[in-house]
């Protein structure tokens, strides 16, 4: 077998970088030249790039240009389209003969079932007015535009009316409309699949609209904010940058710098620096780091997130909506974002703090498992970040206090007492956060307010 590159046994540092490009990046699947060519858009670009994969591979992107190596573009294809494993060989070459290329279309580097799952779908079954049915979403189902599993990604999705039935991202369609759209019918949508009408453009745009408001602004923060996670020592919130959280005791979180002076020193630490991420354990001595430093898998580091889990009482109190005629949850394009089900008439909506709606059926189980909100990682449940008792604001019928009790009077820089004012250091000393944490793994007994002889 003659070779046009020559072959490689690990990948190098250039491919790797580009590898770790392609999965964090969403890319556009706009067309296809044959079983080998493909034009790619990158999201957020505005050109678009070819891709053709051969002895040698090749781009139309600078950076292969740059480089003669594979680009973060011929990776997604491998990676995404063909869904090679980066540790695969055929996934770092820079490029493949025929029998290779062969191989990788008829997917044997796969298992049997992820072949019979990922190949082609029969026409579905015929619904009432002429549509088809929509087909259920399974386990590795992906979008045939961006090649992102969609219970993965937990992206709104349409389907196919007039051909396959087969689900699609509504974002990801709007994007293939909008470079498909033909002159002559400006009116129809083509299904990336079946090349059949998907659906009216005045539909697929209402969808975009509808679909819109399932994002909320908590999706838009900056990955390293965790919301909802107050510090425990400064008591920031939400933290930002490295947040760090006891082993331990349950609900309590430090911001990098007070884990630096020493805070809550008792227990072991586990951190993570974006709200998506695992939590990942911190070695606190040379034993640790040695252990930490040792040959292990990719999942032996990572703290479970299910040691903080959502009380029965406050799930009980989370607000929920009954969907109705005329509600604009029964809108197209609204649906639940964990299994991807429109919202039918008499379920149960569960709405959360981040404004995020699901069916309750949907969410309840996975919050009593995460704390969290499953799309932005929102903290739900802080039993730490209020005292017992304390509320929000003093409820409206309170009593207003006589004029001779002065206990419950503040002002800010003035402490009142017996009606003598006296002027409040505006810098007291503050003890350190290793000494003002305490264990909060155990309940103790509150402090007695014993008042002291005068």
């Amino acid at each position: 077998m003659f070779r046009n590159t020559t072959r490689r046994n690990t990948a190098s540092e250039a491919v790797s970088l580009h590898q770790d490009q392609a999965l964090n990046t969403t890319m556009f699947l706009l067309k296809s030249f044959g079983p080998t060519g493909f034009l790619l858009r990158e999201d957020g670009e505005v050109g678009a790039v070819k891709v053709s994969l051969g002895d040698p591979h090749v781009c139309s992107c600078p950076a292969f240009t740059k480089e003669q190596e594979p680009c973060k573009h011929i990776c997604w294809v491998l990676l995404r389209r063909f869904r090679l494993p980066r540790e695969h060989e055929y996934s770092f070459q820079r490029g493949l003969v025929d029998r290779q290329i062969l191989e990788v279309l008829h997917g044997l580097h796969q298992t049997k079932d992820q072949r019979t799952e990922d190949g082609p779908s029969a026409p579905g079954a015929r619904c009432q007015a002429g549509s088809v049915c929509r087909k259920p979403i399974r386990a590795q189902d992906v979008c045939p535009i961006c090649q992102e599993e969609l219970l993965e990604k937990r992206q709104p999705v349409s389907h196919c009316r007039f051909g396959c039935g087969n689900n699609v991202h509504i974002s990801c369609m709007k994007v293939w409309a909008d470079h498909q759209r033909l002159p002559g019918r400006a009116d129809a949508v083509k299904c990336p699949l079946c090349r059949e009408d998907f659906s009216s453009l005045q539909l697929l745009q209402e969808q975009v609209r509808n679909a819109a408001k399932l994002f909320t602004a908590s999706e838009r923060e900056e990955p390293d904010r965790h919301l909802g996670v107050r510090c425990q020592g400064c008591r920031l919130c939400p933290v930002t940058g490295k947040c760090f959280k006891c082993t331990v005791c349950s609900h309590f979180y430090l911001c990098e710098a007070c884990a630096k002076k020493g805070g809550h020193p008792q227990h072991p630490f586990a951190s993570r620096t974006k709200r998506s991420e695992k939590w990942h354990f911190v070695p606190q001595d040379r034993k640790d780091e040695a252990m930490a430093a040792a040959p292990q898998s990719a999942d032996d580091s990572i703290i479970p997130a299910a040691a903080d889990r959502l009380p029965q009482r406050v799930l009980d109190r989370l607000p929920t909506v009954r969907v109705r005629l005329g509600s604009p949850l029964s809108d197209v394009g609204q649906q639940c974002r964990v299994c991807l089900q429109e919202f039918g008439l008499g379920q149960r909506v569960r709405i959360l703090p981040c404004h995020h709606k699901f069916h309750a059926d949907c969410v309840d189980e996975m919050l009593r498992t995460w704390n969290c909100c499953p799309l932005d990682g929102y903290v739900l449940h802080n039993r730490w970040t209020r005292r017992p008792g304390e509320t929000k604001s003093p409820p409206r019928h309170q009593a207003k206090p006589p004029d001779g009790d002065l206990k419950d009077l503040f002002v800010p820089g003035v402490a009142l007492r017996d009606g003598k004012p006296r002027v409040c250091d505006p810098s007291p000393p503050q003890r350190p956060v290793a000494e003002g944490l305490r264990c909060l793994c155990v309940d103790a007994d509150p402090p007695s307010n014993k008042k002291t002889p005068q």
